[in-house]
């Protein structure tokens, strides 16, 4: 799983569920006519970044540090498959917010965020062929990031239902930088130990490679996953709701 849906389940949970019905003493409301909108948002999160690490239930965060999901897959054709089980997200928490812009009128949100550092672990199940790789093996795998970035755009449209005003999503595109990061797979070859280390070395020698080869199915993934929360956020409350006037 990429590090880029943190950024999601911890940036727009904070600003969509800042208004939520059951709102925690030690949350501000922004209001939708704050000439300093943004600011109001980045100030909310920050007031709940203390709370990351453990999760915050009244606003549906699960614990950050490690962030917990329990599997993702990454196929590419029929060459090469790879899934991941009990993938664990270390420092999601330390996430900054380097932009923001909400148009509320138009629907229009710009985010940008920067992880300084993620170490992701899992245990993986790799076949196929990738570059000039042939990977078959399943077991353990580490992978450390630094300077992860994401830019997230988001339109949507107004609607109304029941006599209250919602918003639906129309259009998104995410645009990730995931830097070089090392990664370490375990039990490669179980009877050879060198070959193991040598296949890891090689993967890593070309890991820029093969993100960019991996990047459409990637970019997929998550951005399926991210339009799954923003849209269950839309759908469940009302624009009075979530920027009250």
């Amino acid at each position: 799983m990429n590090p880029t849906c943190t950024l999601v389940l911890s940036v727009l949970m904070c600003v969509g569920y800042s208004t939520s019905r059951k709102i925690p003493s030690y949350v501000s409301l922004c209001h939708r006519e704050d000439p300093k909108l943004e600011q109001c948002f980045i100030n909310a999160v920050e007031q709940i970044r203390p709370y990351f690490r453990e999760g915050v239930p009244d606003l549906f965060i699960p614990p950050m540090d490690p962030l917990v999901i329990p599997q993702a897959g990454l196929n590419s054709g029929d060459n090469f498959k790879a899934s991941f089980k009990n993938i664990q997200i270390y420092y999601a928490d330390e996430f900054k917010i380097d932009h923001l812009k909400v148009d509320l009128n138009k629907v229009h949100i710009d985010l940008i965020v920067s992880f300084p550092r993620l170490r992701i672990k899992s245990t993986y199940n790799i076949d196929g062929r990738i570059l000039i790789l042939t990977l078959k093996g399943q077991g353990p795998a580490d992978g450390n990031f630094t300077n992860v970035g994401a830019k997230l755009t988001v339109d949507g449209e107004r609607y109304f239902k029941k006599g209250k005003e919602f918003i639906a999503i129309t259009d998104k595109k995410l645009d990730l930088s995931l830097g070089k990061p090392v990664f370490y797979f375990d039990n490669f070859f179980r009877d050879n130990p060198e070959l193991n280390e040598q296949t890891n070395k090689i993967i890593n020698e070309n890991i820029v490679d093969i993100l960019d080869e991996l990047r459409p199915v990637v970019d997929q993934t998550v951005t399926e996953f991210v339009l799954g929360i923003v849209t269950r956020l839309f759908n469940r409350y009302s624009m009075d709701e979530l920027f009250p006037n």
